[in-house]
């Protein structure tokens, strides 16, 4: 069997009790935090279970004959698939801190050259549907000669709401300025000037600062299928 994670002594308490409907209220927290970073089958040993205070003959049973008796947590990271430790409070590597940490949960959809990116479409229209303020980060919107809006680019602004909308753009002159007030007059563009996207590499969407999109290919290859295209949607933080 090919294990994803490995989980603390701590966590794994919670986790149990949880399956067991016996969370505690103070545990609440722990295990939402966990469920959003947790991917079955985590891995565990017949010590860390009686450890925890889980008392299951099969199951223990079951443990010892694929060798896994004696290991502690820590030592159990090596057989995952992702060699992370989900814990409660720490953070040092192999651990995750589930309440926060550099490793987070998000969606990815990925499509490879020559897929239909329709769906992409579907979903960014949906999260856009309500927004009051979208940052746009991406150096390759506009014409290098022309400073005009390129044809994707304008497929993508088609995406968002016709309704009054607060744009705010990295690095576009105002020819794509105008070029993208032209589709709702209702828009006001302006320039991003907030120190959030400074050192981008990857282009960026920000919906009313609270979810963001990463395009790690560009804006442009949401509408061109001719390279692969990326998209990671998490909360902003």
């Amino acid at each position: 069997m090919e294990y994803t994670l490995a989980m603390d002594d701590h966590l794994l308490k919670v986790f149990y009790d949880f399956k067991r409907g016996r969370l505690g209220e103070s545990s609440t927290a722990t295990i939402q935090n966990l469920l959003r970073l947790y991917h079955p089958p985590h891995i565990t040993s017949a010590a860390q279970l009686k450890a925890v205070g889980v008392e299951d003959p099969a199951l223990l049973q079951q443990l010892a004959s694929m060798d896994l008796k004696r290991q502690t947590a820590e030592e159990l990271v090596g057989r995952t698939r992702y060699k992370i430790l989900l814990s409660a409070d720490q953070i040092q590597y192999p651990a995750v801190r589930v309440s926060g940490d550099s490793v987070t949960s998000q969606f990815v959809m990925t499509y490879k050259a020559g897929e239909d990116r329709g769906k992409a479409h579907d979903w960014l229209a949906a999260l856009l549907a309500e927004a009051k303020t979208v940052t746009v980060v991406d150096g390759y919107l506009c014409d290098g000669q022309t400073g005009r809006l390129k044809p994707n680019a304008r497929k993508f602004f088609q995406l968002f709401p016709r309704q009054a909308l607060s744009v705010f753009l990295s690095g576009c002159k105002q020819t794509a300025v105008s070029d993208i007030k032209k589709i709702c007059f209702d828009w006001k563009v302006k320039s991003d000037t907030s120190s959030r996207y400074g050192n981008a590499h990857d282009r960026y969407v920000l919906i009313d600062g609270k979810m963001e999109i990463v395009i790690t290919s560009g804006i442009d290859y949401l509408f061109d299928a001719s390279k692969e295209c990326t998209l990671l949607v998490r909360q902003a933080t």
